[in-house]
């Protein structure tokens, strides 16, 4: 080969390194010149995230400080299908330690185009800390609170109940919803590119929920759940309702219902079951002031005078 066309090889190699560092040098100006604010934008909203913490709800008490309605602790299981690395064998992990359904589970798992899946709302602690032992990549964890009565059915139809995001969906559970579920705080975070937590920018913390006092007696309401259980076995009657009253100062020492239910399975019955029949239901005649008379206690008198607040009479 000539020295003429080494030469050239070499003019033409050096060409090409100008033009390509040149382009470089461009892109370069483009992006943190032109760009730049932009870019640093879409970064923040990538990385950083604010998240609402949930306030703890509000605890109600019978008259003698027994807890009717609580908040407990539970951890909510999900998964970024995007991180997902198997996603059978993450199906598989829940079934067997949160006991879902793996197979309705597996194509949520398998689909990209989702960043979000719950495995499991408001697992029990233990059942959720069993699979994050197993490190599964793309599966994390939050705590959330779960309402539970650990009285089962007494008082269920005057409590009512919330929902899986703690918001009174029934009974005193709704009417005193806004004291009960408290003000949610935020927290602004960033995260890394696998979703962890390396920085809190800001938090503002929640304010949890009032508790409420009634005037109800746990034992007297059980005690009238059960008699009008047997009563209604014994007569064959479609339902009934009873309501224990001090006629001293008014206020309600009971009110039950029969059929009752475990407000902790709310879902399990139907609406008519779920209803509270001694201020919903209409009566005869002869029944009418009684009837009028029994909604008016419900609303001024079943909270105790040591709630720090009055029960409103309408329902929001």
């Amino acid at each position: 080969m000539s020295s003429r066309a080494v030469d050239r090889r070499i003019r033409l190699l050096l060409v090409a390194l100008v033009l390509a560092l040149a382009g470089t040098l461009a892109r370069a100006v483009w992006l943190q010149g032109v760009r730049a604010q932009p870019l640093s934008r879409l970064a923040a909203t990538q990385q950083r995230q604010t998240v609402e913490l949930p306030a703890r709800r509000g605890t109600v008490f019978d008259r003698n400080g027994v807890p009717l309605a609580v908040g407990e602790q539970a951890t909510t299981a999900f998964a970024d299908p995007t991180l997902v690395e198997n996603a059978g064998a993450v199906a598989a992990a829940a079934e067997t330690t949160l006991g879902v359904d793996g197979e309705s589970l597996y194509p949520l798992l398998t689909d990209k185009a989702r960043a979000f899946v719950y495995l499991r709302r408001k697992a029990d602690a233990e059942d959720a800390a069993a699979l994050a032992a197993r490190k599964l990549a793309g599966v994390g964890f939050y705590t959330e609170e779960r309402r539970t009565y650990p009285q089962g059915s007494v008082a269920a139809q005057v409590l009512g109940f919330a929902g899986a995001d703690n918001v009174g969906l029934a009974g005193l559970e709704l009417s005193l919803d806004r004291a009960l579920r408290g003000r949610a705080g935020r927290e602004t975070v960033v995260r890394d590119p696998v979703g962890r937590v390396v920085d809190v920018l800001s938090e503002t913390e929640q304010r949890r929920g009032r508790d409420v006092f009634l005037t109800i007696d746990h034992r007297i309401q059980a005690q009238a759940e059960d008699v009008l259980r047997r009563t209604v076995r014994h007569w064959g009657a479609e339902a009934a309702t009873a309501i224990v009253m001090d006629p001293r100062n008014g206020e309600v020492l009971a009110m039950a219902n029969a059929p009752s239910f475990d407000a902790n399975r709310f879902g399990d019955v139907s609406p008519s079951v779920q209803r509270n029949r001694a201020v919903t239901d209409t009566y005869e005649p002869g029944s009418t002031f009684k009837l009028i008379t029994v909604a008016g206690v419900l609303s001024e008198q079943l909270v105790s005078p040591r709630t720090p607040f009055t029960l409103a009479p309408t329902i929001d």
